[in-house]
């Protein structure tokens, strides 16, 4: 698999966690998706990213906090991100990353938006819709909008300095929230996907071919 696009995901553990997210199974979930097609490798650790990294096409980052503060790895991590998206590498943020590495601005200007505490909320787990933007995009071309088992993010805090792409939103209270977004940095190609809570979320086959999809989007393998 030499010529394939090598697929970094970044699994949080310890300060990069929280008690709500199986983080653990669903980074096994999105690295059986992903290695359908790519080279994948999972790490837990920041010493484990950096030594991985330099040879990454896409960062998957599959991590959280339990926490409103930044510690030191934080800023580790901030240094990886930059040096990575400065190369053009792409960027994939699954659903609880929304919340991980609270306080650092690289991260919040990579995603465009992040969990809010006290603002941001989602209402209970469960069976739902999630329906397409107007949006043309070649990552939702010829998909439709599905049913998926999850949480659905609201009221993200949005950096109104960030132009999104929203590929896939959700209605509440009456407001309509994106879920699923893209943007650029510099030569770089980030996606944000708010879905995956658990392994339910991989089950949905509609899920599952937009993230094989966003891989082949976001690698600068791209032809």
């Amino acid at each position: 698999m030499t010529n394939s696009t090598h697929v970094v995901v970044l699994s949080g553990e310890g300060q990069h966690s929280d008690p709500w997210h199986p983080l653990q199974e669903t980074s096994a979930a999105l690295a059986g998706v992903l290695g359908e097609e790519n080279e994948v490798t999972v790490v837990t650790s920041l010493d484990d990213l950096g030594a991985r990294i330099g040879s990454a096409d896409v960062l998957a980052v599959n991590a959280s906090a339990d926490r409103a503060e930044p510690v030191p790895d934080d800023a580790a991590f901030g240094r990886l991100l930059d040096g990575f998206l400065g190369r053009g590498g792409g960027l994939l943020a699954m659903h609880s990353s929304a919340v991980a590495f609270p306080g650092l601005p690289a991260w919040r200007s990579a995603l465009g938006g992040t969990w809010k505490p006290g603002t941001s909320f989602h209402p209970p787990i469960g069976r739902t819709l999630i329906r397409k933007s107007a949006l043309p995009h070649p990552l939702t071309e010829g998909l439709d909008e599905f049913w998926i088992f999850d949480e659905r993010y609201t009221d993200l805090d949005f950096d109104p300095d960030v132009r999104l792409s929203p590929l896939y939103t959700h209605t509440e209270n009456g407001a309509t929230h994106p879920l699923v977004w893209t943007r650029t940095v510099g030569e770089s190609r980030v996606l944000y996907d708010a879905l995956g809570h658990d392994v339910r979320s991989f089950e949905a086959p509609e899920h599952v071919e937009l993230l094989r999809r966003a891989v082949r989007w976001l690698s600068p393998r791209r032809s």
